[in-house]
């Protein structure tokens, strides 16, 4: 009995001694959370980015926020009031609109790959299989909890320290356009 535990223990460990194969196993383990990550936020990221408090903020502040960021759209509920707050009316964002998202169209992709590989013994046809499973079900999930498209205005955030600055930008961007346009030459740009 020994003598079988101590062979499955050296075959474990002596498994994933190669790059290729710890490669792999960091990109199996990291893959799903960080796509159910980046579909739940980066809509959220976006607005945060063009400021530039969040910008110049300690780590400290953006964990908090990364936090706030995780709670408010599944629960509706903060745990750190005093920063960014993506869901201000208290309720969890529900998106089911979002489950179609670019990660989906990754996983369908790796999935044709998959299906095509193993009739055609493509290389790492199976691997590129089970990963587009954990990107597609991760896409989906942080899909039905991302923003709604009517709410990535940004005019409807409650922030402590990050002013939207999404309303000032169409100011600016329709300033600028309108002085590109140039009546002399009848609706030319110049």
């Amino acid at each position: 009995m020994a003598r079988k535990r101590r062979r499955r223990s050296r075959k474990s460990k002596s498994r994933n001694t190669s790059l290729k194969g710890m490669v792999r196993k960091f990109v199996g383990k990291a893959t799903a959370p960080v796509v159910f990550w980046q579909q739940l936020t980066s809509k959220d990221y976006s607005i945060l980015n063009a400021d530039a408090g969040y910008r110049n903020a300690d780590i400290v502040t953006k964990l908090k926020v990364a936090v706030n960021l995780l709670t408010a759209p599944l629960s509706g509920q903060v745990i750190f009031k005093d920063q960014y707050n993506p869901t201000p009316n208290g309720q969890p964002r529900l998106n089911p609109g979002g489950v179609l998202n670019k990660w989906v169209g990754v996983a369908v992709a790796g999935k044709i790959y998959g299906a095509v590989g193993k009739s055609m013994k493509l290389p790492e046809s199976a691997y590129i299989d089970k990963l587009s499973n954990k990107i597609a079900y991760s896409g989906i999930v942080g899909g039905f909890f991302d923003n709604p498209p009517h709410q990535q205005s940004g005019s409807g955030y409650s922030t402590a320290h990050v002013t939207p600055v999404t309303q000032q930008n169409i100011a600016v961007t329709r300033r600028s356009a309108m002085q590109t346009f140039d009546l002399s030459t009848q609706g030319a740009f110049r």
